[in-house]
């Protein structure tokens, strides 16, 4: 009986030093071995952890076509104003050709297409003061107020006013009809004080629209 209590002893000793967690500690026991590593290897790049894709930059949108067809017609829709656009050129003196219709309006066409990068000029009669025509109430305009040329392509062309200014005749805004820069209009006619004996006015009034893209 004591030799079996010895015994259990014993055993108990040895289960005590040859058990942890059910791991065996036998060194010629194989190890479990370690999860693999993910590695991955894409247009050249190779991390143990993550993947890196190189994303090219994208292409800028393409740039929308100048605008080459004249403008045909202009509209003025607080003004009332809905008229052919005819091109003209500069007279001897450096000004601009009057239109063969003196109801429709006068695009230069040694300048920019309206919408066309730089200052497109349109000009327009003011009439006398007791029988206005095409442009006799352009002083009207506020700003915000649009502007719409149709091109002979028959494209509409919105342009918004920025503001009006009165320059003495003979004389021009900075920068009127420069071919280059943003797109923009300019609206000329005849204003200020009336001469009645020779039939002009003193001053000239200079419309200023900036381009607003299709109508």
């Amino acid at each position: 009986m004591l030799g079996e209590i010895v015994l259990a002893g014993v055993l108990g000793a040895a289960l005590v030093f040859t058990w942890s967690d059910g791991t065996p500690t036998n060194d010629n026991v194989d190890l479990v071995a370690p999860a693999p590593t993910f590695s991955a290897s894409v247009a050249g790049y190779a991390d143990p952890v993550h993947v890196r894709v190189p994303i090219a930059s994208p292409d800028p949108p393409p740039e929308p076509p100048v605008p080459s067809a004249p403008p045909a017609m202009i509209l003025i829709p607080s003004l009332n104003v809905h008229r052919p656009v005819e091109a003209v050129g500069l007279d001897r003196s450096g000004t601009m050709e009057i239109t063969q219709n003196l109801w429709n309006a006068g695009w230069y066409k040694g300048g920019p297409v309206p919408s066309a990068p730089g200052d497109a000029v349109i000009e327009g009669h003011a009439g006398y003061p007791d029988a206005p025509l095409l442009f006799g109430r352009l002083r009207q305009l506020h700003s915000g107020d649009k502007i719409v040329v149709v091109l002979s392509d028959g494209t509409r062309r919105l342009f918004l006013v920025d503001s009006l200014a009165i320059w003495p005749a003979g004389t021009s805004p900075p920068g009127m009809g420069e071919p280059y820069g943003p797109p923009r209009l300019t609206l000329i006619t005849c204003t200020g004080p009336f001469d009645d004996h020779y039939k002009t006015y003193a001053d000239r009034l200079a419309v200023e629209a900036t381009y607003a893209g299709l109508a």
